[in-house]
């Protein structure tokens, strides 16, 4: 018989055994997920979020609610499987959904129509925004501030004039990373996606197109990966980096941006503007059809330009004024 090797055969067992604990330990917290229905268990969504315990799933029929939502425990809200749309069209000029002083919630497969704010995350992280159609908002669709969130996939669109925004993220660099990914977001009255003030986000495979004034804009100390984009026909700039913020902006297809008569002539009509004290790596980006410049780099900041596709530029390709524009070698993140 052969000698066991016993210090790592405890070391296996003791692996296998973690393993299996830890399978065993998730499929308990599947089982006992509580399912809540709306209206068979409780007549309205908001019931069913005082009555629901925390880790619940409230599954909704389809159907028009005019209630305002605040979640303050981790529960998911999601339409019942093939059941038509769940439309919420509060007549309060409240956040539809407001998430607060909490974690790991879910909002998916949801319509949601008109208030302050379509859905508002705060003081929250964990948080999944997932496949909602998003409109009509006074202000913004999805705002993030002083929290953190994945928003995926959603389609956000013509939030009000005169302020109405599509994706705002702010205020979040003591958060972890919030990612924006996959969203369709058009026709609003200023930038579609905007953020201020955040430690790392990723705005990645988003497709951003006839917004009022810029496409992405990340701006005031952010830092960002903004990657593989598509961002057209948009107003004054397609892609922004501003005020001491740092990104890498990469793969991105940037077309068609149109000239503002509300912004000074050398911030209007550019592709992509990196200006006051910022930073950013440009590699592998394809820029269309700018009113003024593919490229601008100004006021301080620094540029490492590499294999970009600039076409049709109204004015110059790349645009430089005391700032530096430098040869770059790529674009790596850390994904």
């Amino acid at each position: 018989m052969p000698a066991i090797d016993k210090p790592g055969f405890t070391m296996r067992l003791a692996r296998s055994l973690a393993i299996l604990l830890a399978l065993a330990l998730s499929l308990t917290a599947s089982a006992l997920s509580v399912v809540v229905r709306v209206p068979a268990d409780y007549l309205t969504i908001g019931e069913a979020l005082a009555a629901a315990p925390a880790g619940a799933i409230i599954e909704i029929a389809a159907g028009t609610y005019p209630e305002s939502l605040v979640i303050n425990r981790p529960v998911s809200l999601r339409p019942a499987e093939h059941d038509g749309e769940v439309l919420l069209a509060p007549t309060a000029d409240d956040p539809v959904i407001a998430i607060a002083d909490t974690e790991s919630v879910s909002i998916e497969g949801l319509s949601i129509v008109g208030g302050e704010i379509g859905i508002y995350v705060t003081h929250s992280q964990d948080i999944t925004i997932r496949d909602n159609f998003v409109s009509g908002s006074r202000l913004v669709g999805i705002k993030v501030r002083l929290g953190a969130a994945d928003i995926l996939d959603n389609t956000v669109f013509h939030a009000q004039p005169p302020y109405g925004m599509g994706i705002h993220v702010t205020n979040t660099t003591q958060w972890p990373p919030s990612r924006v990914v996959g969203n369709l977001v058009f026709g609003h009255s200023r930038s579609g996606i905007y953020t201020n003030m955040t430690g790392m986000i990723e705005v990645m495979d988003n497709v951003v197109t006839d917004n009022g004034q810029h496409g992405i804009a990340i701006t005031e100390m952010s830092h960002a990966d903004v990657l593989g984009n598509i961002v057209a026909d948009n107003a004054e700039t397609g892609i922004q980096l501003l005020d001491m913020s740092m990104a890498h902006i990469c793969d991105n297809i940037v077309s068609d941006t149109r000239g503002s008569s509300d912004a000074p002539q050398i911030r209007q009509g550019n592709g992509i503007i990196i200006d006051y004290h910022s930073e950013a790596t440009l590699s592998g980006n394809t820029i269309q059809g700018s009113a003024q410049h593919g490229i601008s780099i100004l006021f301080g900041s620094t540029a490492f330009l590499h294999a970009n596709t600039i076409e049709d530029s109204e004015a110059q390709s790349v645009y430089v004024d005391e700032s530096e524009a430098l040869d770059g070698s790529g674009c790596a993140t850390d994904e």
